[in-house]
């Protein structure tokens, strides 16, 4: 059951690629393809959970494993550029001074530099969670396959990139449901806010599902930002 509900999301995630791919088709700019990059490898981040009882522990299923954290390390900071960019041409005084701009790109380096450097000597534990069977760099004591032989306490990677991201989002949709009436990106965000927070939930089962389950759904409500004002004149940066 659980198996099936990461494969729907994992449709779900490539149909969200697959309307920022269009997007960047149309605009060819620098904001869709900071939106498409992050993108490119969020399906696999949940088809190799859904299919990993069936492949099983080896080669692929640890291709795969390190394809889906490193990606999501090394890209999903990119979303602090695309955000200042969003937040410009959605006409935010706040954001045009070019030392904004500059501050969300060191931002973004700083947090690639941090986050992608855990890659380097990580190991992988079996994980079971429900029906599924994946390979991860921290077990909780509820999802170990063997009780008999639980494996040792892994990395730990805090998730300021991806709370950093939505937090930023959030704001910035609250001023476009102010200012212009368009309320998606924001109600896309406190989604995704909540699908993660459930899983913080003592015995919550699905915590950490419905974590995946706000994914699609938060760049779904980002694509729709950028298709919404992304056209607009790119104003003029100030200097300060």
């Amino acid at each position: 059951m659980v198996a099936l509900g990461y494969s729907v999301v994992a449709v779900a995630a490539f149909a969200a690629l697959w309307w920022s791919f269009k997007l960047w088709r149309e605009r060819r700019d620098a904001l869709s393809l900071l939106i498409l990059i992050p993108l490119i490898f969020l399906w696999l981040d949940n088809f190799a959970i859904a299919t990993g009882r069936f492949i099983g522990e080896g080669m692929l299923l640890t291709g795969m494993s390190y394809i889906r954290y490193f990606w999501h390390w090394a890209m999903l900071p990119l979303l602090f550029i695309a955000a200042g960019i969003l937040a410009r041409h959605a006409g935010f005084a706040w954001a045009r001074p070019k030392i904004v701009m500059g501050a969300f790109c060191l931002v973004a380096v700083g947090l690639i530099v941090f986050d992608a450097s855990h890659i380097i000597g990580i190991k992988f534990y079996p994980a079971c969670y429900g029906d599924t069977f994946r390979l991860a760099i921290n077990v909780a004591a509820d999802q170990v396959c063997d009780p008999a032989n639980p494996p040792p306490k892994g990395v730990s990677v805090p998730p300021i990139a991806a709370i950093g991201i939505n937090v930023l989002l959030m704001a910035i949709g609250a001023g476009m449901w102010w200012k212009h009436k368009f309320p998606w990106l924001t109600l896309a965000c406190v989604f995704m806010f909540a699908c993660a927070a459930s899983d913080a939930i003592p015995g919550f089962f699905w915590g950490q599902f419905l974590g995946n389950v706000g994914e699609p759904v938060f760049n779904a409500g980002l694509i729709a930002a950028a298709y919404r004002y992304g056209a607009n004149p790119w104003p003029t940066p100030s200097s300060s």
